[in-house]
């Protein structure tokens, strides 16, 4: 078994597409996910879809007081509001597709 892959990712990295590995190559996998498994993630499907929800909602209610002070004439105060509320919508967005994207988006602020 090559041990220097350390985890799955890294033996994936290295191999290349798994479509193509000999026999050896998925025993030595096979192995070293027994060995090493992968790290699990840090919040579960069902927690990631929670907070999809709950970043959705905020992206209502910051939509809503956005749209009130924009009403009463308050631009500036209504577009961080509203910069808020974007802001919201694309992390329900991201979350709904789990915690490594969301973590990538999170990453990439």
């Amino acid at each position: 078994m090559i041990l220097d892959d350390h985890t799955l990712d890294r033996f994936r990295d290295r191999h290349g597409d798994p479509v193509r590995w000999t026999a050896a190559e998925i025993d030595s996998y096979l192995e070293l996910g027994d060995v090493a498994p992968p790290v699990p993630l840090l919040y579960s499907h069902t927690e990631m879809q929670a907070m999809a929800d709950d970043y959705r909602r905020s992206s209502e209610q910051q939509a809503a007081v956005a749209g009130r002070l924009a009403r009463e004439g308050h631009e500036t105060a209504a577009g961080i509001w509203r910069r808020g509320a974007r802001e919201a919508r694309e992390l329900a967005a991201a979350a709904r597709l789990g915690w490594p994207h969301f973590e990538a988006v999170l990453n990439g602020w």
